[in-house]
């Protein structure tokens, strides 16, 4: 059971931590890999808005996720977003990276190699 005082103290760090800001239009929205399906969301949301013309979802397994996302976090993303609308041609998977700097740096040579010029990015991790 968690108490009362360790909730208040969750949602002290909670509040502390969100950014409580509004995202702006980009280049391209990077959804980096976790256990979480809400991050495909998030970026089929900014998608769909117009905010973010081309998506790049970034991740392999890890142990908490080599059950649930058998084939790589960044392959369930897709998937994720294909099924809620976006065309497969907005979406690109980068299926290697295992921490945050090789989620970074191997989207960057995903692109790069893709010849796509980049302006601005948005990051989207655990929503």
């Amino acid at each position: 059971m968690i108490s009362t005082q360790d909730w208040a103290d969750a949602q002290r760090l909670w509040d502390y931590h969100q950014m409580g800001h509004t995202p702006r239009a980009c280049s391209v929205a990077i959804g980096l890999g976790s256990h979480d399906l809400g991050v495909a969301d998030v970026a089929v949301d900014l998608y769909k808005r117009g905010m973010a013309p081309l998506l790049v979802f970034t991740g392999a397994t890890s142990p908490t996720t080599r059950e649930r996302m058998p084939r790589g976090e960044a392959v369930h993303y897709k998937e994720r977003a294909i099924e809620l609308g976006v065309p497969a041609s907005a979406v690109m998977v980068e299926p290697r990276a295992r921490n945050t700097g090789e989620n970074i740096r191997f989207s960057q040579d995903l692109l790069t190699d893709a010849g796509i010029a980049v302006t601005s990015i948005l990051l989207i991790s655990k929503p």
